[in-house]
């Protein structure tokens, strides 16, 4: 019996899982790789860094996911209001997400450009990945030729300017892709990231809707990418409520051992293969995922026992 909608009215009643301690004190990162990882439980996996790139050049979409695995993303940003509030809400979780942000948005002297690309190097330093997602947000099937180039090139030599590192994940601004870009991103090695969880928060703007939207496509789907924009303070708002529900009905699997949905940002488990056939699995990711379920496993004894902060 599927129990999504059924644990609708116990989410704000739910205790919020803590925070995962503070991992050891370590020598700072290149540049090329993530941010400084996050505690044993929830540490960033080697696949999501910059470097080396797992699917270049192909396509990732949640429908090509390996088990139950569910990614969240969020586009147009960085904010510099909202995205703050989000980091420290994933934090909570340990859950990490991947960023494809907007050039326009940390690039140049306004201070609010300036208080963005504070923004993006913090959620950056964080353990989370940043993604191109043009310069302007343009229509690229109404946008000349040599513009399409320049909006992918002008975000990419900003991401690199600012955090040190060739980004290669890219997602097409209202999800659209011509020829020209299709070329480019080809030329550039670039991945593209496509979705089918939707919160449809650009256009039904209320943190209950998106809530809603994302969980009725994941009782559909089962496991996939999401769609957000941290642009938004409603879908801020609707992250934190969708990661418990998950975690709650992630309970009642393991009660009835079934496989649980997890918070996964490695995109080797999301692209569909060239063989056609997923590749196996390496130790660290298995050990990393031993360790996640491990974490949400004590904050379900935790909830079943009725401590307050299990």
């Amino acid at each position: 019996m599927n129990l999504w909608f059924l644990l609708v009215p116990l989410l704000l009643s739910q205790p919020t899982p803590p925070a995962p301690p503070a991992p050891p004190p370590a020598p700072p990162a290149p540049p090329q790789t993530a941010a400084p990882a996050a505690p044993p439980a929830m540490s960033p996996s080697p696949a999501m860094s910059p470097s080396p790139r797992t699917a270049d050049g192909q396509d990732v979409d949640g429908s090509w996911a390996q088990g139950r695995q569910l990614l969240l993303t969020f586009d147009d940003g960085p904010d510099w209001e909202n995205t703050p509030v989000l980091l420290d809400y994933l934090d909570d979780y340990g859950v990490k997400a991947v960023f494809f942000v907007n050039g326009r948005r940390f690039t140049g002297t306004l201070p609010q450009t300036q208080k963005s690309r504070a923004v993006l190097e913090e959620l950056h330093r964080r353990g989370h990945v940043v993604g191109n997602h043009t310069q302007t947000h343009p229509m690229m099937a109404q946008t000349p030729p040599d513009v399409q180039r320049k909006e992918i090139e002008r975000t990419h030599a900003a991401i690199k300017r600012v955090l040190g590192f060739d980004a290669w994940l890219y997602r097409p601004p209202f999800g659209g892709m011509t020829g020209v870009s299709r070329a480019v991103l080809r030329e550039m090695k670039y991945t593209v990231v496509m979705w089918n969880v939707d919160s449809n928060d650009p256009f039904e703007r209320h943190a209950n809707v998106s809530f809603r939207n994302v969980m009725r496509d994941l009782a559909i789907y089962g496991r996939g990418v999401a769609l957000f924009h941290d642009t938004n303070s409603w879908s801020t708002e609707a992250v934190p409520r969708i990661i418990r529900a998950v975690w709650l009905e992630n309970c009642h699997r393991t009660a009835r051992g079934e496989p649980v949905v997890e918070f996964s940002n490695e995109i080797e488990a999301f692209w569909q293969p060239r063989s056609g056939k997923a590749p196996e699995p390496s130790l660290a990711r298995l050990q990393e995922a031993a360790r996640r379920r491990a974490r949400m496993s004590a904050w379900c004894d935790g909830i079943r026992k009725g401590a307050g902060s299990p």
